[in-house]
């Protein structure tokens, strides 16, 4: 068990939707793989106008600049390599691309604005990475932290915080620009539907639809009159270039700007787990509830990331919720495909001239492939958020976040005058989102006691009981239906002992159902280890270890004294 996880064996068989065109552990044509991680490139390539903005805050020279986006591509490259990695204690074991974050955007600029040197940025970034790689150590259970509606409240949040970009690229959130604006326009609207009726065709294209889309549109931008400006970016920057790194300085480091950067881990944790659970969700045709187990690995390559990235002078990586949903449409979803992309976005690290062609992308082209993806991510936010119904305090955390996070679409100026650190609808919404939920957590936890007569009417009323109290409380039904199971098998235990009656104590507290049952007599013995049907007619310990085996087997823990048994169901 390294690093005091669950190996990868413990975690959940995930059964292949059949739908799905590549599932996880598919085997990929190397050709299908490098042309649909380069459909990944194009839309990770919007992304890189975030390390450019900070360049400019800090300062740089264009040759300077160009080396901070191409540490930047090192550090997207080195986050999408350790999530796709199967086995080992690090990576989720998914496909998932990476960007710039635009969580920490907020705080790089208050760095640069407080005259602090990217060497000492760098170092803040180390030091909040070791502090994200502790938390992951000690944090137990990530999917009861981050449940399942407030990771769809920060998928829909990326969605929502996309379309400012989106608006961006086309000049409408600015003067009007005549007829060259609505040029664009037009442009996007012809490649989004060329976009939508390739992924629709079903044909052998479909995967590649944004490609279809843009690459036609860019020639069509090109064609048009007027200075693009690509030529000159070309001639400004060399073919190949080995990075530079900035190496960190640890001396004179101010105690508040590191408090920015650990606030920042909180919507930056959940923007990772909110993605992770996407994509667990979509290659999962059983899926019912999350996986502990690739979520903590996740979470852990995260910070090993930021760790590195603080190293060697990158920014800070995120998991990218346009890529994930761009998979989950397209229907592929091998972790190869991730990888090979990695290893071209390392490549393309070594080359400013490409990198800074990239960033020269055509703005309508950009906007036609932010749209379709903006389409699927708050797709999939919404079905997170629904998988388990919404009680008062659900829809609180929920609606609130939506409507914080979209209160800085209405009023960007308005935060990023007064709220620089939270002037995104994905930073401000999460983090109220989480807070509440956090805040709110002690006053949810809820208790019950009853008595269950141990005779023939016993499977009737534990029924009743564990479908009156999931329905108080607000837990899943599949939670409660094991409740009902462990209840009754451990009735008929102690009824063959011949006992009238059962005290039961519930308990339910976030993300976990906790069953005791008190009992009179002699202490029962342990569950079967290796239970065997054959049991049931062998001796009586023989066959209370196998009807306790069949109580207690799909509990998340179970804690045994000599009269008092307590079993946990989790119920995420």
């Amino acid at each position: 068990m390294a690093f005091g996880f669950a190996p990868r064996e413990a975690d959940r068989k995930p059964q292949r939707p059949p739908e799905v065109d590549y599932g996880l552990d598919d085997r990929v044509p190397f050709s299908a793989a490098a042309g649909l991680a380069f459909q990944h490139l194009a839309v990770q390539a919007i992304f890189l106008v975030l390390p450019a903005a900070i360049a400019v805050g800090y300062g740089m020279g264009p040759r300077e600049a160009t080396n901070f986006l191409c540490l930047s591509l090192l550090a997207v490259a080195l986050f999408a390599a350790l999530q796709g990695l199967r086995r080992g204690a690090i990576g989720a074991g998914y496909q998932l691309p990476a960007i710039p974050s635009p969580v920490f955007v907020g705080i790089y600029l208050l760095c640069a604005g407080a005259g602090l040197t990217l060497e000492r940025t760098g170092a803040l970034l180390v030091v909040a990475g070791v502090i994200a790689m502790a938390a992951t150590l000690v944090i137990r259970r990530p999917q009861a932290l981050v449940p399942t509606e407030l990771a769809g409240l920060v998928v829909m949040l990326l969605g929502v915080s996309l379309v400012p970009v989106m608006l961006d690229e086309l000049r409408l959130r600015g003067p009007v620009a005549g007829a060259g604006q609505v040029t664009d326009i037009a442009i996007t609207l012809v490649a989004f539907l060329v976009m939508v009726g390739v992924a629709l065709s079903r044909t052998r294209l479909a995967p590649y639809g944004v490609l279809v889309g843009a690459i036609p549109a860019w020639g069509v931008v090109a064609l048009l009159p007027g200075d693009s400006g690509v030529m000159a970016i070309l001639a400004a920057n060399p073919w190949l270039a080995w990075p530079a790194p900035v190496l960190p300085r640890f001396d004179g480091l101010p105690v508040a700007l590191l408090l920015g950067f650990v606030f920042a881990l909180v919507p930056a944790k959940a923007v990772l787990l909110g993605n992770l659970l996407a994509l667990q969700r979509a290659s999962d045709a059983q899926w019912r509830k999350p996986d502990g187990g690739p979520l903590r690995r996740g979470l852990l390559a995260n910070a090993l990331t930021l760790v590195a990235s603080g190293l060697f002078g990158g920014m800070a990586p995120s998991a990218s919720a346009a890529c994930a949903g761009l998979s989950i449409a397209n229907r592929t979803l091998a972790p190869a495909i991730a990888t090979i992309g990695a290893a071209m976005m390392a490549a393309l690290a070594f080359s400013p001239k490409l990198v800074a062609l990239f960033v020269a992308m055509p703005g309508p082209v950009k906007a036609a492939m932010v749209l379709y993806a903006t389409c699927f991510i708050i797709a999939t936010g919404c079905q997170l958020i629904t998988a388990r119904m919404l009680d008062v305090r659900r829809s609180l955390v929920v609606g609130l976040g939506l409507v914080t996070g979209l209160s800085v679409v209405i009023a960007p100026g308005l935060f990023a005058e007064h709220l620089p650190a939270l002037a995104s609808p994905l930073t401000f919404g999460a983090m109220t989102g989480f807070l509440l939920y956090v805040v709110t957590a002690p006053f949810m936890t809820r208790q019950a006691s009853f008595t269950l007569r141990l005779d023939a009417s016993l499977p009737r009323l534990a029924e009743d009981e564990a479908l009156r109290l999931g329905g108080a409380w607000g837990a899943r039904r599949s939670t409660m239906e094991k409740v009902e199971h462990f209840l009754i098998e451990m009735g008929e235990v102690l009824a063959g002992r011949g006992l009238s009656s059962l005290q039961v104590q519930a308990r339910h507290a976030e993300g976990e159902v906790s069953i005791a049952v008190r009992f009179a007599g002699p202490p029962l013995p342990a569950p079967a280890i290796a239970p065997n049907a054959a049991a049931l007619e062998g001796e009586t310990d023989e066959q209370e270890a196998f009807t306790l085996w069949l109580a207690t087997r799909e509990a998340s823990r179970l804690e045994r004294r000599a009269r008092e048994w307590r079993a946990v169901f989790e119920d995420v």
